[in-house]
């Protein structure tokens, strides 16, 4: 079978857009409200996981029920910030553009709830270029466990040795190479070891191009 990469899976915040502070002040109001210390160094400790991950680690053990409910206002107070203030990082919509008219398939598969994932969808115009959307909330196991991807794959119909992840965290990088994937990791001014691991790491999207993906196979 051909190593050729043909699908490009995205990972969305830090990535497509920054909104690392529409998160921060969305989960540290929900702190103040519940009493709860959530300091910054928490917020960027727990950035990229599951919602509920970290209400666990922070919040502690809580019935179903009220996870849920902490989650969907966490996600409530995310959503009224971004809405308004949503755009993309720098390259993001060039490579995005650039990728669909040379023929790779892509999906997005991101952490957030699929209600945050279809608004900035929405918002960016991000349909044009994206044939699938995948929750973290809709697989067993959040990253670094590779069920995301996988069920990304699975969903554009092509195999993981096949499907290139673009990622920004650590834990994205590690669960791209757990499903079999190639992954260029989105540094910025960050030069940490676990993604120095991607097959590619670049400071911003504006140094990948359609030729420099097809390059990785």
């Amino acid at each position: 079978m051909s190593n050729a990469v043909r699908a490009v899976i995205w990972d969305m915040d830090g990535v497509i857009i920054d909104s690392a502070e529409e998160h921060r002040q969305a989960w540290q109001r929900l702190a103040r409200e519940e009493s709860v210390r959530f300091s910054d160094a928490d917020f960027w400790s727990t950035f990229g996981k599951r919602n509920d991950d970290i209400i666990t680690l922070v919040w502690g053990a809580q019935s179903p029920e009220r996870l849920q409910a902490l989650a969907e206002r966490k996600e409530a107070y995310f959503r009224a910030l971004i809405r308004d203030s949503a755009a993309p990082l720098p390259g993001s919509i060039e490579l995005l553009r650039g990728l669909h008219e040379a023929g790779f398939a892509q999906a997005l598969a991101s952490s957030a709830p699929v209600e945050n994932i279809r608004l900035i969808s929405d918002v960016l115009g991000l349909g044009h270029y994206l044939t699938a959307l995948v929750s973290g909330e809709t697989v067993a196991h959040g990253k670094p466990a590779p069920d995301i991807f996988l069920k990304a794959a699975g969903e554009l119909g092509i195999v993981p040795t096949q499907c290139l992840v673009i990622e920004d965290a650590v834990a994205g990088v590690q669960a791209a190479h757990a499903a079999g994937m190639r992954c260029i990791a989105v540094a910025g001014d960050r030069d940490l070891p676990g993604l120095r691991e991607a097959e590619l790491m670049v400071r911003s999207l504006t140094e990948v191009d359609a030729e420099r993906v097809r390059s990785l196979a």
